[in-house]
């Protein structure tokens, strides 16, 4: 509206001019009135004057109002010019709402940077920010308390008051995670990602104490270990000690001392002998149990060397083809498209490979139309092997145990499988994941890094 007032202003004020003008050159070469056509010359020199000044003022408004958003200045007023009438104040009214809603947006910046600036400062987690030149830009007091620094402004900086930290960061492997212990002896875990800020590259590295959290889990892992030890023992004592006291009141009782000679009746004898045969399996079981905890404890170190995948899940499954056979159960393999070659100890993985081939067909073997499918797969630097079945599913408790050592959801399991899996593949810098869906079967997913 004010600039359509504006236009229809400027057009009058062109037209009066033009109307002068012509007023001039009739009164100069027909009227020849000199003094009216002198008076209506500086008329006209008034006029154009004045239409240039009224065009200008909104070029020296529009002018100081971009300057003013140029350089921050919002102490302009520009509600106070409104001599050139309601043109001009519905533009002075328009630069004032536009340079309001700039330091009301200003503001909420100025407010969400501030908090966001005390959320950085008061977390837990150590953050530095570092740019392509190497000078710090940002880091916070947890990053300083967790380095024992009081000050840090560069990667030389930093490679001088703490070089263990710096050869650190520097040398993160491809995952861009790594460990740290301080000086105070406090385990770090070091995450490193990049991001880009006005056309720079920064790298900004997180340190978390983690001293804490392995400790608990440290503690949650021996009293887990403790009640697993103290059933399976509990349960092979136990028996053993009350056949034990059995046996020796049938001795007691039963034998028979004739002519110098210990005699006992032939049910006794058998009572004895059944007796002492199951003490031997129990005792044989407990035996098992701790040599199983043993290898668990004792795996080693892997024999890495390049390994062609296909031909060990070939030869993996020709070793179960029999059983698949007997139990009736369908085996299907799927190969990635690409070869895939990976540094690994052969026997370890294929021992990973028997136990989640065998437990997959064991929850299956019973049912109708069962069936176990094997592929591997590439994507990226991560390659796949996974197994999967078609049986009832694990539940959400057992999901979040079944890694644990000598837990086992099977009557006839030893528990020692799975975890031992679990620790072989970390041990190759892998992992063994678990997807289930109660009624739609289980997938165990071997997942290796290439770069490992």
């Amino acid at each position: 509206m004010g600039f359509n007032r504006f236009r229809i202003f400027v057009l009058i004020r062109v037209i009066v001019l033009f109307v002068t003008v012509a007023t001039f050159v009739y009164l100069l070469f027909f009227d020849q009135k000199y003094v009216t056509t002198v008076v209506t010359g500086f008329l006209i020199i008034f006029e154009v004057f004045e239409l240039f000044n009224y065009i200008e003022s909104t070029n020296k408004k529009l002018t100081r109002f971009f300057d003013a958003i140029k350089y921050n200045d919002f102490n302009m007023s520009f509600t106070q010019d409104n001599k050139l009438g309601k043109t001009f104040k519905a533009l002075n009214l328009a630069f004032k709402d536009v340079i309001d809603a700039i330091l009301e947006e200003r503001k909420k910046s100025e407010q969400s940077f501030q908090q966001l600036r005390v959320v950085v400062e008061n977390i837990g987690t150590g953050i530095i920010a570092i740019n392509e030149t190497g000078e710090v830009k940002l880091i916070n007091r947890s990053a300083l308390h967790l380095l024992q620094l009081e000050s840090l402004r560069s990667l030389d900086d930093l490679r001088q008051k703490a070089p263990n930290f710096h050869f650190t960061i520097t040398h993160l492997n491809s995952s861009k995670r790594a460990a740290y212990k301080n000086e105070k002896g406090h385990e770090l875990v070091i995450l490193e990602t990049m991001y880009k800020l006005g056309g720079e590259l920064y790298r900004l590295i997180a340190l978390q104490d983690i001293k804490a959290e392995l400790q608990a889990k440290e503690l949650e892992a021996w009293q887990n270990l403790t009640k697993v030890l103290r059933h399976e023992i509990m349960n092979s004592i136990a028996p053993i000690s009350s056949l034990t006291s059995t046996l020796s009141e049938v001795l007691k009782e039963d034998v028979i001392k004739k002519n110098g000679l210990n005699t006992i009746e032939d049910e006794s004898l058998e009572d004895l002998t059944e007796g002492l045969s199951t003490i031997s399996s129990r005792s044989e079981g407990l035996i098992n149990f701790v040599n199983a905890y043993r290898d668990y404890t004792n795996l080693p170190e892997p024999d890495k060397r390049p390994t062609d995948v296909k031909s060990l899940v070939q030869n993996t499954t020709a070793l179960l083809k029999n059983d698949f056979i007997k139990a009736n159960v369908a085996l299907e393999v799927i190969h990635a498209e690409t070869p895939i070659e990976l540094n690994i100890d052969y026997q370890l993985i294929e021992q990973v490979l028997i136990n989640i081939l065998k437990n997959a067909l064991e929850v299956v073997e019973n049912k109708e139309n069962a069936k176990v499918k094997l592929e591997t797969s590439v994507q990226g630097e991560l390659v796949t092997v996974s197994i999967s079945d078609n049986g009832a599913g694990i539940t959400p408790e057992a999901t979040e145990k079944i890694f644990m050592p000598f837990f086992s959801t099977k009557n006839r399991g030893s528990g020692i499988g799975l975890s031992l899996s679990k620790q072989i593949m970390q041990l190759h810098g892998g992992d063994i994941q678990l997807e289930t869906e109660l009624g739609k079967g289980a997938t165990f997913k071997m997942v290796f890094h290439t770069n490992a």
